[in-house]
């Protein structure tokens, strides 16, 4: 019984530190896109954020093309977010979130 025990321990604990989580860690990233669409919304306690869009360049075996992402701003980067337009170059040190290959990104700071 021990064997087996300490058999399991020695295949489980190399194979879990190896397993990649569902959800990957962000990563910072400085962002210069330009921007899409700015949209201005609630969260569930009455505050206000910024979503901005974004065009994204990507490549799939060969092929290039464009994917719009969203940037969110919070708190204190909302005030900068907001006076966003249309056309006009967003650059930011961004966090970005991959889940299930679908990628956003979270506005650190906004660099004039």
């Amino acid at each position: 019984m021990r064997k087996v025990i300490l058999t399991m321990l020695f295949i489980l604990i190399p194979t879990m530190a190896f397993a990649q989580p569902a959800c990957r860690p962000g990563r910072d990233v400085l962002l210069n896109a330009k921007v899409q669409d700015v949209a201005i919304a609630l969260d569930k306690n009455g505050k206000q954020y910024v979503r901005v869009i974004v065009n994204e360049q990507r490549t799939l075996q060969g092929i290039s093309y464009e994917v719009g992402v969203p940037v969110m701003a919070f708190g204190s980067h909302v005030k900068e977010a907001k006076s966003l337009t249309k056309g006009q170059i967003l650059k930011a040190i961004c966090d970005r979130h991959e889940v299930k290959g679908k990628v956003s990104y979270t506005i650190l700071k906004i660099v004039r």
